[in-house]
């Protein structure tokens, strides 16, 4: 027997037994013959207290992270030793043998405390950073959330059904991992970016509330806040509208908090509902952080115009940002120059303190005029403007408040809030790059009711080589989606929609987005055919895992809480993947490598 307890098991009720424990040395102090062992396990850490005098064994040479096996007797550690703030700083071990399992060699960042180590080495080290508080904290909350949360989809009579990991190429999204197939030669698998397709026809088959924590994969380019694979919680429902799919969510993260963390405090329930257009309108960005919410965005195009200013006057929108604090001219010019990166034409401010009134624009405002200006007005305060079309304005004003977040340390001291909140009506349709028309969240999304008319209209007409208009296209870029976003702290949490389940119209979509019928066939058949067997309305969502845990977690980047990601740029320096492939294999596989000079 290697061990009869953890290190976080014995506490004053063990004195006296006999024990045998068994892991890594944390730390080892030695003052002046008296020898105090830490030892530690995944659970907590227990002293261990070497006395020549009193043992009769010779102390073998250890060292931190040496892995021991420890026997001894549980004792009570004199008052002045006493850690009250330790499930185990009332005893310690009088041991009666200490064997060294296992050594280990000099260490290459320490692991006893959190000292900044670069990413890439913790990374090519990750069995001994999985080792650290922190990391070992992030698994144990992931593992809660994990199962936490399949005992709320249970609760809630969900079904967890497995979907398959090879599949066709479908696209949908993003690029997708490619798997050749041996046994058909030029023909290939990919790995599922969601399980999209499969939970769809759950629902034709009547699994009327499936869930599935899933792993998935995209080939995208490397971003700082995803990976190749990652853990998605879907969920798909049959005979729901909008409000049925955020009810579930709502209760989900109500759940989770009030079960995993406690002392964490919801901003605001329930959660508020607002559009797309308003989060939009108010800070240029569908996932804000609403833990600032008191820096949306000032909407002064009415009042501003009747200013005897004529940049105002002539100008279609104009917002401001109102800071609960007066700035120097220094500190405006830097915000402006920063602004002026990104081709913004400038930033007019004003400020007030307890004696006078100053900034770029004082000298156009009357003390009549400040009356027209916002009414909390109070104290010492600072607007910054932007002005002219509404797209520029509040682009940049979006910019302006994420850099004015981070200066003023907004979120300082906000760790154990979390902020909610459902998105809705996004648009359907969105133009690209180039111009071209694309599904802002994917193809099999229900636009609101009223456009289904002119959107089955109009994919018959292209069905039939009819080329679309500017016209169409304009009206197709004004429809909205019956699709929504949950957010939570400044990131997208939750995504899903209601499903298109009218063969007619999911058809009518795939022809507006310039599929020809032959590539609808070859790709989407499958389902098409499944929808004339008779597919209950039905809505879904998803969310990440690991952004989840990331975000619970008060952590920067989801690599935090994944016990072995990629890179930033997308490798594996643990196990230096990816690699070469054999020529054999390839050889087996149909394939060959064109290498490039």
């Amino acid at each position: 027997m290697y061990r009869t307890h953890t290190c976080w098991q014995l506490t004053w009720k063990n004195i006296d037994e006999n024990v045998i424990l068994s892991w890594w040395i944390n730390k080892v102090r030695n003052l002046g013959g008296m020898t105090f062992i830490d030892l530690r396990d995944r659970y907590g850490i227990t002293q261990v207290t070497y006395d020549p005098s009193r043992h009769n064994f010779p102390l073998p040479e250890i060292k931190s992270e040496y892995v021991v096996q420890i026997s001894g007797t549980v004792v009570s550690r004199p008052d002045s030793m006493i850690n009250k703030d330790m499930t185990t700083g009332e005893i310690e071990i009088s041991p009666t043998e200490i064997k060294v399992l296992s050594t280990c060699k000099e260490l290459p960042f320490p692991i006893d405390h959190e000292a900044p180590v670069g990413e890439d080495i913790r990374l090519e080290y990750r069995y001994l950073d999985l080792r650290r508080e922190t990391m070992k904290q992030n698994m144990i909350v992931r593992h809660k959330i994990y199962t936490e949360t399949i005992k709320f989809f249970d609760q809630e009579n969900f079904l967890h059904i497995e979907t398959p990991a090879f599949v066709k190429n479908t696209p949908e999204w993003s690029r997708e991992f490619i798997v050749p197939a041996r046994f058909e030669p030029g023909k290939f698998f990919v790995l599922p970016q969601s399980p999209q397709q499969q939970k769809q026809m759950l629902m034709v088959a009547g699994m009327d509330k499936y869930v599935q924590i899933a792993r998935c994969f995209r080939d995208e380019d490397p971003r700082g806040d995803r990976q190749p694979e990652f853990t998605q919680v879907d969920f798909e429902m049959s005979f729901v509208e909008q409000q049925d799919v955020l009810d579930i969510i709502e209760r989900y993260y109500l759940y989770i908090t009030k079960t995993i963390f406690p002392q964490k405090k919801i901003t605001q329930e329930p959660f508020p509902i607002y559009t797309w257009y308003e989060m939009m309108d108010k800070y240029w960005s569908d996932k804000p952080e609403l833990r600032t919410a008191e820096f949306g965005f000032q909407e002064l195009s009415d009042r501003g115009k009747t200013l005897d200013f004529g940049l105002f006057q002539q100008s279609s929108s104009i917002k401001a940002i109102l800071l609960p604090k007066s700035l120097s001219r220094s500190e405006a010019d830097k915000y402006e120059w920063f602004l002026k990166q990104y081709w913004s034409k400038g930033l007019a401010w004003l400020s007030m303190t307890s004696e006078w009134l100053k900034g770029s624009i004082s000298k156009f405002i009357t003390p009549e005029a400040l009356e027209k200006l916002p009414n909390k007005l109070q104290g010492d305060w600072t607007l910054l403007f932007q002005v002219g079309e509404w797209e520029d304005v509040t682009k940049y004003l979006g910019m302006l408040r994420t850099k004015l977040i981070q200066d003023l340390e907004s979120l300082k001291d906000k760790e154990n809030e979390v902020s909610f909140a459902h998105i809705v009506d996004f648009p359907l349709f969105e133009t690209g790059s180039d111009w071209s028309l694309g599904a802002v969240h994917h193809p099999f999304t229900k636009p609101k009711d009223e456009d289904i008319p002119f959107v089955k209209a109009l994919g018959k007409k292209m069905s039939e080589g009819w080329v679309m208009t500017e016209e169409d296209k304009q009206k197709l870029l004004s429809i909205k989606a019956d699709c929504f976003d949950i957010i939570f702290n400044g990131s997208e949490a939750w995504w899903g929609s209601i499903r298109i389940h009218d063969r007619e119209l999911q058809h009518a979509i795939f022809a507006i987005l310039w599929l020809s019928e032959k590539q609808i066939q070859e790709r989407f058949w499958h389902m098409l055919k499944s929808f004339e067997y008779g597919v209950p309305p039905h809505g879904w969502c998803a969310f990440g895992l690991d952004r989840t845990v990331m975000l619970y977690q008060n952590m920067e980047n989801i690599r935090e809480v994944i016990a072995f990601p990629k890179n930033q740029k997308y490798r594996d320096l643990m196990i230096d993947a990816p690699g070469e492939i054999d020529e054999n294999l390839l050889s087996e596989l149909w394939l060959s490598v064109i290498k490039k000079e």
